[in-house]
C-alpha cells in the first residue's frame, strides 16, 4: 500500500464527526470491494512477513489465510448469481480477521497503531459489505 498507515485513504469518508453513518460506502461496485480488502491482504502480509517468529507461523500465517480467503470470496461473488452465501461468509471470515489481529496485538506481533489502522480499512470493508448484501437481499426478493 502506497498510503502510510496513519493516513486515511482517499474515498474513506472523513468531514464532521457523528454518530450517523455516511451511505455512500456501501454503493461501492463490488470490484471496488474486492480491490479495497485486496490492499488490505498486502498490508496484512507485508505486517506478517515481519513478525517475530514466534508468532509468525501461527497468528501471522491465519491472518493472511484468512485475509486471502475474505478476498477470494469477494471475488467470487462479483462473478456469480446467488451472492448472499458468499457474501455471508466473507462476512464472517472479516470478523475472524478482526479478532486474529486483536490477538496479533496482544502478543505483541502487531503494534496498537498498526491494528487501529487494520480496524479502520476492515470498518470501512464491512460497511462496503453490508451495502452489496442488502442490495443482494433486495435484487434477490
Amino acid at each position: 500500500m502506497a498510503a502510510s498507515e496513519d493516513s486515511e485513504p482517499p474515498g474513506s469518508g472523513g468531514g464532521a464527526p457523528g454518530p450517523e453513518r455516511s451511505p455512500a460506502p456501501s454503493r461501492a461496485p463490488p470490484a471496488t470491494l474486492a480491490l479495497r480488502l485486496e490492499e488490505v491482504t498486502g498490508w496484512v502480509m507485508a505486517r506478517a512477513a515481519t513478525m517475530p517468529q514466534k508468532h509468525k507461523f501461527t497468528v501471522g500465517d491465519k491472518l493472511v489465510e484468512t485475509c486471502l480467503e475474505v478476498t477470494c470470496l469477494l471475488v467470487e461473488a462479483s462473478y456469480t448469481r446467488d451472492k448472499l452465501a458468499l457474501l455471508a461468509r466473507a462476512s464472517r471470515g472479516l470478523t475472524r480477521a478482526r479478532v486474529l489481529a486483536r490477538l496479533a496485538t496482544r502478543a505483541r506481533a502487531l503494534s496498537p497503531d498498526q491494528l487501529a489502522h487494520f480496524e479502520r480499512e476492515t470498518v470501512e470493508v464491512g460497511r462496503m459489505l453490508g451495502g452489496w448484501t442488502r442490495s443482494a437481499r433486495r435484487s434477490r426478493a
